[in-house]
């Protein structure tokens, strides 16, 4: 009864999103107009799109690297060839169920099933997308900066986001040095362990799995290296789909150092197709992109990453991911 209760419900989710995916999409049509839509994206230059999607899978290598890295520094050492696959199965159900986590959990309940160390992978994984989140937040105090530097920043919703973004730096500064200080570590332990739901959900078994040891310089170098160039080259897609759409200039680069990030933040919720790249769209044209080349060019972007990602699809169609390749 509960698994049929639990399945009603996925379904339901399901749909709901998948509706509310279809009335974004036609509500940006109608506001936009078809044949605005059409003339821009048939504008666009294929050579640079071309380039977007070799940029875009380049950067998932360095993500299956920086993945397994930390696979392999939590005790599960994978070869290459199952991490690359599993990678990009994630980042297709990233793509294409609606929500930015399926993919991860995917991921998860591969290495759980096949390797038992469903820990492990959960560990690895959060720890994966915190560095990118971590290395985002980053490059959107650099574009912030710029901004400042050329008294640019004058714009209520611009500086809004931007001191967002700061405040998510900050905020993920402090979990990173919870990861690596263990005196924090402890006193956050002894609190959580006085609370029975606390034990109950194995909140301390969970975080101890996600622990760097303050000392392990290489592999935070190694992580925050790779998370950096991954992310740069990720805010490099939707700078190359700009330059295809005639969008880019030297006044307003520095504005994809900023909004991408948002983007990237908006993928980890569940939210349905269409909504994250109207936010982006928004956020573009409020710093003096034009209106409706900026929500093309977020939809453009995000096709991009589609179709590389439809590598993991045939992946996962093919079920070879499941089997250990040792």
């Amino acid at each position: 009864m509960v698994a049929k209760n639990r399945k009603t419900r996925k379904i339901i989710t399901s749909t709901a999103k998948l509706i509310a995916t279809v009335l974004v999409v036609a509500f940006l049509i109608s506001k936009l107009g078809w044949g605005t839509i059409v003339d821009t994206v048939s504008g666009a230059n294929p050579l640079w799109i071309a380039v977007g999607c070799v940029v875009f899978l380049v950067s998932g290598l360095l993500g299956v690297v920086q993945w397994r890295l930390l696979l392999t520094n939590r005790g599960l050492n994978i070869p290459f060839a199952r991490a690359f696959k599993l990678y990009f199965v994630g980042m297709f159900f990233n793509n294409f169920i609606m929500g930015g986590i399926v993919g991860d959990a995917v991921k998860v309940a591969s290495i759980r099933s096949q390797d038992g160390k469903g820990k492990v992978g959960f560990a690895a994984t959060v720890l994966d997308r915190f560095a990118g989140l971590w290395a985002m937040c980053g490059f959107a105090i650099i574009g912030s900066l710029i901004l400042l530097s050329r008294g640019m920043l004058t714009h209520g919703r611009v500086t809004t986001a931007v001191i967002a973004l700061f405040a998510a730096f900050t905020l993920f500064a402090g979990i990173m040095l919870f990861l690596i200080c263990k005196p924090l570590q402890s006193l956050f332990f002894t609190i959580t362990e006085k609370f029975a739901f606390c034990r109950k959900l194995r909140v301390k078994e969970i975080l101890s799995e996600m622990l760097i040891e303050a000392q392990d310089y290489k592999l935070l170098a190694a992580v925050a290296a790779l998370a950096a160039l991954t992310q740069f080259l990720r805010i490099g897609v939707h700078v190359l789909t700009a330059a295809s759409l005639g969008l880019l200039t030297v006044e307003n680069f520095q504005y994809f150092f900023i909004f991408v990030p948002i983007i990237a933040m908006l993928m980890t919720i569940p939210l349905p197709f269409g909504v994250r790249e109207a936010a982006g769209g928004t956020l573009f044209s409020l710093a003096g992109f034009p209106r409706e080349a900026a929500f093309i060019m977020g939809f453009l972007a995000s096709l991009i990453g589609i179709l590389v990602s439809l590598l993991g699809g045939i992946f996962f169609v093919t079920g070879k991911i499941y089997k250990s390749e040792k």
